[in-house]
């Protein structure tokens, strides 16, 4: 059940605006909806921080079970206070320092999504210096359209963002030499606001010929990461 009518406007006249007013009860509907969707075919939703941080929010989210996805070392340390469990906590985003690097391995989360060569480089060193083994996946642009705002696609070739299939020799290379990593799965991410299902259908596509090149090359992966980005239409 939504917030009631005459409760929203009482808030609106008596609090000084403009304030934020979240239904709890409508997340939490919203949030059993997406967890039975998703547990009865074994995937496991995770919540991107940056979407929302405010308290009530994420400790409904993390009651619920889900993980988190955070693109800074503040996030990190957010989810962990608000009831996240360090084993369901992903680091994605570009950029990350050194600093924020050594707040994920500190805190023993899933892993890492790894934008870059040199950035698999520098999570390998810090962890070597921790003593530590830190779990990475490698975030893949697999050149699909999310037939979105231009602005805010990610997964085409022209972006900035993820490595090339070019690259995976490369990146191959790399990871073999580097003793303080373990890769553990693939990561995708073609844009925001979806509108369009089809997109997604050609992401899976593509992410079933690029796990079949890592099978053929003798590596087996635990997780796959194909992103949000869902918009209402």
């Amino acid at each position: 059940m939504s917030l009631d009518h005459h409760f929203i406007l009482n808030e609106a006249t008596t609090r000084k605006t403009p304030f934020y007013l979240y239904d709890l009860s409508l997340l939490e509907n919203t949030l059993v909806a997406a967890k039975n969707a998703s547990s009865k075919y074994g995937y496991h939703v995770h919540y991107a921080m940056k979407a929302n941080c405010d308290d009530k929010v994420l400790n409904s989210i993390s009651k619920m079970g889900f993980g988190a996805d955070c693109v800074s070392g503040n996030e990190i340390l957010k989810a962990v206070a608000s009831g996240f469990p360090k084993s369901n906590i992903a680091f994605a985003g570009v950029g990350k320092t050194d600093e924020e690097i050594n707040i994920g391995l500190e805190n023993d989360i899933f892993t890492f999504n790894c934008e870059s060569i040199q950035e698999i480089e520098v999570i390998n060193e810090l962890a070597s210096i921790k003593g530590k083994i830190a779990p990475i996946a490698l975030r893949i642009n697999p050149n699909v359209n999310a037939n979105t705002h231009k602005y805010i696609t990610t997964g085409l070739e022209e972006n900035k963002f993820g490595i090339n299939r070019w690259e995976f020799d490369a990146i191959l290379k790399v990871i073999q030499e580097s003793k303080n990593i373990k890769l553990t799965g693939l990561h995708f991410h073609i844009g925001s606001q979806i509108v369009d299902l089809s997109s997604y259908r050609s992401l899976c596509i593509k992410v079933n010929e690029i796990q079949n090149w890592f099978i053929e090359n003798n590596i087996l992966l635990d997780h796959i990461n194909v992103g949000g980005g869902l918009g209402i239409d």
